[in-house]
């Protein structure tokens, strides 16, 4: 029996992570996105720069006749980061919309909710919600915790974790651990 009780806590500990993970996906986004933006930024200041005379050579040696990628180049890098960036901004809403639906299973104004709400939607670090909250690091993380284990309760809430297991390890079976009692 208390190996059967173990293997639970362990499931039950995995499906908190596994729910942690799904929540931060809004997060992550928000990161790829700012990522690519910092990317285009970029390019767009190496464009701007004006050329310089750097290995410049009045002599024609017949070299005149080379075809760089050049400025296409940089139009074809940032045509193609621009794209990257429209199809993270409609990933990172969608990842908001699937964490938004997940907060309302809590109590709108609870404890619970609020703390995970500035965790996951407004993405901010366990310091600022501290200081937010005028709450101790140990009592956020309890609260945390005690709306993941609320969350766990729901029916709906277990089918979406099950199904982002099976999305982000489709190969990894996890097949019941057979007891052998003694």
């Amino acid at each position: 029996m208390d190996q059967k009780n173990k293997q639970r806590k362990n499931e039950r500990n995995e499906d908190k992570e596994l729910l942690k993970a799904y929540l931060n996906q809004y997060y992550v986004g928000r990161i790829k996105r700012t990522q690519l933006e910092r990317r285009l930024k970029n390019i767009q200041e190496e464009m701007a720069t004006p050329i310089g005379g750097y290995e410049y050579s009045p002599v024609n040696y017949g070299g005149t006749n080379k075809v760089s990628s050049g400025a296409a180049s940089f139009v074809y890098r940032m045509s193609e980061i621009e794209i990257r960036i429209e199809n993270q901004k409609d990933s990172v809403e969608k990842a908001l919309l699937k964490v938004m639906d997940i907060m309302d299973f809590l109590e709108e104004n609870s404890t619970e909710r609020v703390i995970l709400e500035l965790r996951f939607i407004d993405c901010k670090n366990w310091e600022n919600i501290e200081k937010e909250m005028h709450l101790s690091r140990r009592a956020c993380f309890n609260y945390q915790n005690k709306a993941l284990e609320k969350l766990l309760t729901f029916k709906k809430i277990q089918t979406i974790i099950k199904n982002y297991r099976n999305k982000t390890n489709p190969n990894k079976r996890y097949e019941l651990i057979s007891t052998n009692l003694q």
